[in-house]
């Protein structure tokens, strides 16, 4: 499957989604405009139903909820990579420690100096891998 290919079925994934597990706000524009629900919110909000069945009121993720979740999982971990530097680099600025950052985080403290280069790396490692993966589709 090519990236266009792929990327058109884990929107359509997260429009299907957004109607079931999306907050009341993402539900109404997701009726009237088709929105499609962040992919975090996607896959958490399969993966809570699927904890809490038959234990709330919640609506019951479907095989279907479940295989669009798995589809924006790739989404969300992008997101979270894109994200954490923003943060770490955020935290520094407004006065936070290394140790801080580390414990918030919950990684020892050169782990947290050393992650915002090495999910860096990581993300352009997958942006390559992307934009090869388009020349053999």
């Amino acid at each position: 499957m090519s990236y266009p290919s792929r990327h058109r079925d884990v929107m359509a994934a997260r429009a299907r989604l957004a109607p079931r597990f999306g907050d009341e706000a993402a539900q109404r524009l997701a009726g009237q405009y088709g929105y499609e629900v962040p992919a975090i919110e996607a896959v958490t909000g399969v993966a809570d139903a699927l904890c809490m069945a038959g234990h709330d009121d919640r609506v019951e993720a479907t095989p279907e909820d479940v295989d669009d979740a798995l589809r924006a999982v790739a989404g969300a971990r992008a997101q979270l990579l894109q994200d954490e530097p923003a943060l770490i680099e955020a935290a520094r600025g407004n006065g936070r420690s290394w140790d801080d950052i580390g414990t918030l985080l919950g990684v020892p403290v050169a782990a947290a100096k050393a992650r915002p280069a090495k999910i860096r790396r990581a993300v352009e490692d997958l942006n390559r891998l992307d934009s090869s993966s388009l020349a053999f589709r």
